[in-house]
């Protein structure tokens, strides 16, 4: 590692680079669905990987061994963003605490093996069959299938494709107005039946229950379980349908649509909604418990007005709002009725990008129970109080700026020349003027090693603020006592008391138990020409370009030169702008390639000891329709070749290997060249290896 320093105002600012050795990836996989979709539990799909270099050309006869992994996925048909398909779970927490498995325990990996063709393509059959009941729970299934191709020279590289299977042809969606309603007030949910593309399927049979979810004391445990369950069959139609169920009783309603496609195969969606007046997990405890906040969007923007619904988990409460950003903004007391909701107003600023922290603190008391949950009768209540936590993300849209750019040639020869154009415009589209833009050209190869991805500088200027809040709550240091068994030690004092009176006078009275006992009893619940010198390829450097700072013009544009290395591969342009007043950001890329006809590969190893003896790999790749003839010739120097030259035919579009046997001379560092030709097309390239003792 490589650490950096710097001081600005006094504070130290530190950065870490790490530094590695590698062996640069010569070719690149990708792998693609062949057969188009869509993809279903009954039917089957082929995939393809293809393996060919950076600079182009295939791999063909390469080994290749595919890995195959399916999962539980999920599906929405387009143009019904205000329906749920499948399973619904609360988009502002993080955890899944409806009655939703985060996973199912049911991933298969599969791995098959085999060699590409000619081409540098390999295929795969994939065959799909529902398991267990498929009216059990169906759900759509997420299939991701990794492709490794191996070089000749034993250089292995990845890539994936995904494909989602659908247990159906048809999907159900379902929607209510809002995710919480007064007790006693129906339920009415919407329901809608579509095709893949989603549009709407009619004449199909739909059964939607509604189960309200209540907690039960089971094996030791505490756990919802479904009772009381409403249905409701009708049949779809072009337009959206309505099931109405009652809600006498408040609580968590699971409710589940199901609907069978013409071959027979069912498909399922459901959500959860909450009823004012619900009853909670019961506890012997003062604990703290959970607020339920329900946000009514996704994002806001400045000028928005946030509506928080808040359920208290014990009906009527005293409630505190706190409004953090890294610090207390404000905070805000407010009353719940005997309902157990209200609805909280929170105004959004553009001060507040890119997002506000919301915290509402709850007290009140709640119905003492047994350890089986029954409530005691005759108790007082005991304390309660809940938190609850929610963010609101406000995005910074109008901050982003668009990066245009492409070069003036896209595909050069080892070291050639070209320029990139760049243009910058603001979320409105408006040129930026006088921006600063930090352009790079690095080797894809590199890149690739580690699957970089260029940093989106609104997600680092713009990453979500901490609340900075820390709550200390002093309820949750008080015990309750069991009422029950401080009746029990009341009664056993008093016989105590009443048989010591009893022996120390016998002809007395007993006395009555004090009227302090008593209520202290009750209280305590609470190419050049062939002839022409072979331009030897020398400069490998990976980083091509490297200009961080680039004015923009007027019109918002500006020019940057490129001169490519000598390297065969693509380049990826990365580049980053921010505005003259640091506020708003934008990034682009593009790519620029740089081939020849005839390419020529050393492959020698990282380095060598005094005395090896080995074989140098070298590989030639023919970028032309034609078979080609080519003469290779190799020299070094503190490296003895036994073989200085040899003649081979690479078929068109192909590459082959061969093999220069070598050995050491003495340590120090070694220098090899390597050519190839054939009629006009030529390459050479040198590299350089250290020689250990």
């Amino acid at each position: 590692y490589f650490n950096a320093s710097t001081g600005v105002e006094g504070s130290q600012h530190y950065h870490s680079f790490q530094v590695q050795e590698f062996r640069r990836p010569e070719f690149e996989v990708i792998a693609k669905n062949e057969t188009p979709g869509p993809y279903f539990m009954d039917g089957h799909a082929v995939l393809s990987v293809e393996a060919k270099y950076y600079a182009g050309g295939g791999l063909p006869n390469a080994d290749t061994t595919w890995t195959v992994t399916t999962s539980p996925g999920s599906y929405s048909p387009p143009n019904w963003p205000d329906f749920t398909f499948g399973a619904w779970r609360p988009w502002w927490r993080y955890y899944d605490f409806w009655g939703m498995p985060a996973d199912d325990g049911d991933t298969q990996i599969e791995t098959f093996t085999g060699k590409t063709d000619a081409g540098g393509f390999h295929y795969l059959r994939l065959d799909f069959s529902p398991e267990g009941d498929p009216a059990n729970d169906p759900k759509p299934r997420s299939v991701v299938a990794e492709a490794s191709v191996m070089d000749v020279n034993r250089q292995a590289w990845a890539s994936a494709t995904t494909l989602l299977v659908h247990p159906a042809d048809v999907y159900i969606g379902l929607r209510t107005a809002r995710y919480f309603v007064q007790k006693g007030t129906p339920m009415k949910v919407d329901f809608i039946v579509t095709d893949l593309d989603g549009k709407p399927a009619s004449g199909r049979a739909v059964e939607i229950e509604a189960a309200r979810l209540e907690w039960k004391f089971r094996n030791g445990s505490w756990n919802e379980e479904a009772v009381e369950t409403q249905k409701c069959t009708m049949q779809s139609t072009d337009e959206p349908q309505t099931c109405e169920f009652g809600t006498p009783i408040g609580g968590t309603y699971q409710i589940t649509a199901r609907v069978v496609d013409a071959q027979g195969r069912y498909n399922q969606s459901r959500i959860t909604r909450w009823v004012s007046g619900g009853n909670i997990r019961p506890s012997r405890k003062v604990e703290q418990e959970e607020v339920t906040l329900i946000p009514d969007k996704e994002t806001y923007q400045p000028g928005d007005v946030a509506e928080i619904l808040v359920q208290s988990p014990f009906g009527a409460a005293e409630g505190l709002l706190t409004v953090t950003r890294e610090g207390i903004l404000y905070s805000e007391r407010f009353s719940i009725d005997a309902s157990g909701a209200t609805t909280l107003r929170v105004p959004i600023d553009e001060k507040h990008i890119p997002n506000l922290n919301i915290q509402i603190d709850l007290t009140g008391s709640a119905q003492r129970v047994d350890d089986k949950g029954d409530p005691l009768e005759g108790v007082p209540p005991r304390p309660a109080y809940a938190v609850g936590t929610l963010n609101l993300s406000i995005p910074p849209l109008a901050r982003t700026l668009t990066l245009e750019f492409a070069p003036d040639e896209s595909k050069l020869e080892p070291g050639g020349e070209t320029s990139l154009t760049v243009m910058l415009k603001d979320a409105n589209g408006n040129p930026v003027a006088d921006a600063e833009v930090a352009v790079v050209v690095v080797d894809e190869a590199i890149l690739a090693l580690t699957n970089y991805q260029m940093a989106d500088p609104m997600n680092v200027f713009y990453s979500n603020r901490a609340a900075f809040l820390e709550s200390l709550y002093s309820r949750a240091s008080i015990v309750l006592a069991d009422p029950l068994a401080l009746a029990r030690q009341a009664n056993e004092q008093r016989a105590a008391q009443e048989d010591m009176a009893f022996a120390a006078e016998p002809a007395m009275e007993a006395p009555a138990p004090s009227a302090t006992m008593m209520a202290e009893s009750k209280g305590l619940g609470a190419g050049d020409s062939a002839s022409a010198p072979i331009r030897i390829r020398t400069d490998f450097n990976p980083l091509a370009v490297f200009a961080p700072v680039v004015r923009t013009g007027a019109d918002g544009s500006a020019r940057v030169s490129v001169e490519l290395p000598d390297n065969l591969t693509r380049y990826r342009v990365m580049a980053v702008a921010v505005d003259k007043a640091g506020n708003r950001f934008g990034t682009g890329e593009s790519n620029v390639t740089a081939r020849l006809p005839l390419m020529v590969r050393p492959s020698a190893p990282r380095f060598l000891n005094f005395g090896d003896k080995f074989e140098l790999p070298v590989v030639l790749q023919n970028q032309t329709d034609e078979d080609m003839v080519v003469d290779v010739v190799a020299r070094a120097n503190n490296l003895e070749l036994a073989v200085g030259g040899l003649r081979v035919t690479v078929p068109a579009n192909d590459r082959v290997e061969l093999r220069f046997p070598a050995s050491t001379v003495m340590a120090g560092t070694t220098t090899i060249q390597v050519a190839a030709i054939s009629g006009t097309y030529a390459d050479a390239a040198t590299i350089s290896l250290p020689v250990y003792t």
